[in-house]
């Protein structure tokens, strides 16, 4: 097939801007500094699929509650506002159908894993936790205009993730669409006004030259943690992979009780969710 090109990446990146969209409205109400969680139940009451999202993610084992909440502005409390914002995004680039329960899958566990590494590290868990769910959105704008992409994302989170292979996967992307799928997925949350600094840490989440922030530090060794867990490989096997990528603020002896950790809470707000 004909390779996609620039402008119309840029094209789709503009389908993705708020303003025709339920989230457009909840980040301007969201951005406003004297909102309150009821202002922002009222408005996102107005998407169904968002509300059973929020309440879903709200009652999961992740957050301790037990299941009890029930109100709509007591979710959004619990939560925060970035994840509410972040999972308004999500939804709506799912709605484009570019967006699979793997894809999903490797967002949530990665989320959990970058508010772990926050902990870890004291960062804003929240922050990183929103993030994380959205750092590989450019993903899916690519997926929408090549379906043959989405092969080869099962294909790459199914094997380690090595120097040579993060850097042949970001130069073939740029080969392939003139711009790598971090850098799609920071443009888009730039037109979204997410902050600058926010931007960035996706923009790099796999070109780290040192951490620009500790919330990038998190996003990035929460991606690292959640391909771990997704080859479901022993971390013997794991080790002797020649130029592995390994989290750069989890030591090798908490390691495997960080993955242990990932895999139980994200497998859970995985069964909440969907």
């Amino acid at each position: 097939m004909d390779l996609v090109s620039v402008e119309e990446i840029n094209q789709k990146i503009e389908v993705f801007e708020a303003s025709q969209a339920i989230a457009g409205r909840l980040l301007t109400v969201i951005e406003r500094d004297d909102v309150g969680a009821r202002e922002v139940a009222t408005v996102v009451s107005a998407d169904p699929a968002l509300v059973q999202r929020v309440m879903r993610m709200a009652n999961s084992a992740f957050y301790g509650t037990g299941g009890r909440v029930r109100e709509l502005h007591a979710a959004i409390a619990i939560v925060g506002f970035d994840a509410v914002k972040s999972l308004a995004l999500a939804s709506f680039v799912e709605g484009t159908g570019s967006v699979t329960p793997q894809d999903w899958e490797h967002s949530i566990t990665s989320a959990v894993a970058a508010s772990e590494v926050a902990r870890m590290i004291g960062a804003d868990q929240q922050q990183a936790f929103s993030l994380a769910l959205l750092h590989d959105i450019g993903e899916a704008v690519i997926a929408s205009l090549d379906p043959a992409y989405q092969e080869q994302l099962t294909e790459r989170r199914s094997t380690p993730l090595t120097v040579d292979a993060e850097f042949s996967m970001l130069t073939d992307e740029r080969k392939r669409y003139g711009l790598h799928h971090a850098s799609i997925g920071a443009d888009i949350l730039a037109s979204w006004n997410f902050h600058p600094d926010l931007v960035q840490a996706v923009a790099q989440h796999h070109t780290p030259k040192g951490s620009l922030s500790r919330t990038h530090a998190a996003l990035v060794d929460g991606d690292r943690l959640a391909h771990l867990v997704g080859l479901e490989l022993p971390l013997d096997e794991c080790r002797e992979v020649p130029g592995m990528l390994w989290p750069n603020y989890v030591s090798d002896a908490q390691l495997e009780g960080v993955l242990a950790n990932v895999r139980t809470r994200s497998l859970a707000m995985i069964n909440d969710l969907f």
